[in-house]
C-alpha cells in the first residue's frame, strides 16, 4: 500500500502531535516552541511546519532525535531548564515564542538528569511570550508512587503560576481525540502534505517485538519509533 507508514501513524501518535499544536492555538505565521523531541514531539513539529508556523524550535537533551528535528525544518535547541529557555529569548529577540506545546510529561528530567515534574511547565511559560497558548499532551498523572518527592507522589508540581498569571497566558490540556483528526490529517498524507511516517527508525517482524519494546524502554539512540510487519 502506498504511503502505508504514513498511514499507520494516524493510530496515535501524528493526532496527538497535531492536537498539542491545536490546544497551544497555533496560527499560520507564529512561532513555536516544542518540548520534546520524541516522537510526539517531532510530530508537533511536522504538524506546526504543516499549519505556516513561522518558527519551530525543539528542546531536548538528545542529539539523534534533535537531529530528526533540524531535517524537518525546525530548529534544534540542545538544552533544558533555563538554558533552553535563554536559547528561545535569544532565538526570538526576547519576545518569547507566540506558541508552546509540551510533550514530554511527568517523566520530564531537570538539567542534573534527575526527574523533575515541573521541569518543562515552568521553562514552557518563561519562553512563551506574554498572552501566548500553552497545549499540553504529554502525560500528567494524578498519582506517582515511585516519584522522587513526595508532590509529585501526588501528582503535584511546584508551577510558577505567578508568572502564568501575570503573562496572561493560557494552557489547554488532554488527551488526543484520535479519530476527530484522522480524516483531515488522512487527506494530507493522500496529497503529499503530510509525511509522518519520516520518524520511523526501525522495521520489526512480530518475533522482535520484545526487542523494540526493550529499547523503548532503555531509551536506547536512534530508536523513535517502531512499526511492527506480520
Amino acid at each position: 500500500l502506498e504511503k502505508e507508514e504514513d498511514y499507520v501513524m494516524l493510530s496515535d501518535i501524528f493526532p496527538t502531535g497535531w492536537h498539542a499544536t491545536e490546544l497551544a492555538g497555533l496560527r499560520a505565521g507564529e512561532s513555536v516552541a516544542i518540548y520534546g523531541a520524541g516522537p510526539v514531539g517531532l510530530m508537533a513539529a511536522h504538524s506546526a511546519l504543516i499549519k505556516g508556523a513561522s518558527e519551530v524550535f525543539v528542546v531536548d537533551t538528545h542529539s539523534d532525535r534533535l537531529a530528526l528535528a533540524e531535517q524537518m525544518g525546525a530548529t534544534p535547541v540542545h538544552a533544558t531548564g533555563d538554558e533552553a529557555v535563554q536559547k528561545i529569548l535569544d532565538l526570538t529577540d526576547g519576545r518569547g515564542t507566540d506558541c508552546g506545546c509540551e510533550c514530554v510529561g511527568y517523566q520530564c528530567c531537570n538539567k542534573h538528569g534527575h526527574e523533575d515534574n515541573s521541569a518543562t511547565m515552568n521553562s514552557i511559560v518563561a519562553s512563551t511570550k506574554a498572552t501566548g497558548g500553552i497545549g499540553v499532551v504529554g502525560v500528567f498523572v494524578p498519582q506517582d508512587p515511585s516519584a522522587a518527592t513526595d508532590l509529585a507522589k501526588e501528582g503535584k508540581m511546584p508551577f510558577d503560576f505567578g508568572s502564568f498569571w501575570f503573562k496572561g497566558q493560557s494552557i489547554r490540556t488532554g488527551q488526543a481525540n484520535v479519530k476527530a483528526y484522522n480524516r483531515q490529517l488522512a487527506r494530507l498524507i493522500h496529497h503529499g502534505k503530510a509525511s509522518p511516517g519520516q520518524i520511523i527508525s526501525h522495521r520489526l517482524s512480530l518475533d522482535e517485538a520484545p526487542e523494540g519494546y526493550k529499547n523503548f524502554d532503555s531509551r536506547t539512540p536512534g530508536w523513535t519509533k517502531v512499526i511492527l510487519k506480520p
